[in-house]
């Protein structure tokens, strides 16, 4: 009720979803990806009628992009599902985003709009190892670290550039990148750096397949650490809308404030 009656009165709440593919297990994945989409509630709204109006037409619970492409559980073929009907479905997901997501000025071919920001932050785990090898004080220390607080870095950029003044952070339930936030919101040292974390109003997970933005999130995680391999229509065509995919390689993890935005 107290963040309605902030936004009845014309102040700007910054709603920021965060979702992670992959883990830092060096011997099953080469990179790790956190994938961050920030919005207005006035910018969310209409995105999560278009999202849930495409879960309706295809008869599906939710996206979980992972279990989609790979036909495991829901989307298995046990519940009527095949690699024609996934690549329907995420095509139509690709097309809502696309609705909704914002368009910059002078990106070819579209008018500039206000809308959803997104971003993806990846670390190939041998580019953290080999930092690691030159200095073993890195600090963060572990890659899921360096992600959450440089994702966190970005969302607090764009609330600037919006005008935000309070914000909402929202992680995907399970995954380590929650946990470095928290430390940040309830450590006295941490929050006294981060003069920004007092405008933290929520901070808390959310169970992705219950939430629109985080299954969006999901979506560009896993098309980022796939793009080496882009063969399905809607992988190519969200890669052509305008959303950021940075990497942190060796030399910026050991020059974080040259090398990182």
């Amino acid at each position: 009720h107290r963040s309605n009656a902030r936004e009845d009165h014309c102040l700007v709440i910054l709603k920021s979803y965060f979702d992670g593919g992959n883990e830092a297990d060096s011997g099953k994945y080469d990179r790790v990806t956190l994938a961050t989409v920030c919005g207005t509630t006035d910018q969310w709204r209409p995105f999560n009628e278009d999202w849930k109006k495409v879960l309706e037409k295809h008869e599906a619970p939710f996206l979980h992009t992972t279990d989609a492409v790979s036909l495991n559980r829901e989307f298995s073929e046990d519940n009527g599902w095949d690699k024609t009907a996934v690549d329907k479905f995420i095509l139509d997901c690709v097309d809502a985003v696309s609705k909704h997501i914002i368009i910059p000025r002078g990106f070819p071919g579209a008018a500039p709009k206000n809308g959803l920001f997104a971003n993806t932050l990846s670390i190939r785990l041998e580019d953290f190892l080999r930092a690691r090898e030159t200095n073993p004080q890195l600090v963060p220390n572990t890659v899921t670290e360096i992600l959450a607080a440089e994702s966190l870095g970005f969302c607090f950029k764009w609330g600037r550039t919006m005008g935000a003044n309070w914000y909402h952070l929202y992680f995907d339930q399970g995954e380590p990148f929650f946990g470095h936030i928290y430390d940040r919101k309830h450590n006295k040292k941490s929050k006294k750096a981060i003069s920004l974390m007092d405008r933290v109003t929520h901070l808390g997970e959310s169970n992705m397949r219950m939430v629109a933005a985080l299954q969006l999130a999901d979506l560009l995680a896993w098309c980022i650490n796939h793009n080496d391999n882009v063969r399905r229509e809607w992988h190519g065509k969200l890669h052509g809308l305008p959303w950021r995919s940075l990497y942190l390689d060796a030399p910026m993890l050991l020059n974080p404030t040259n090398g990182i935005p």
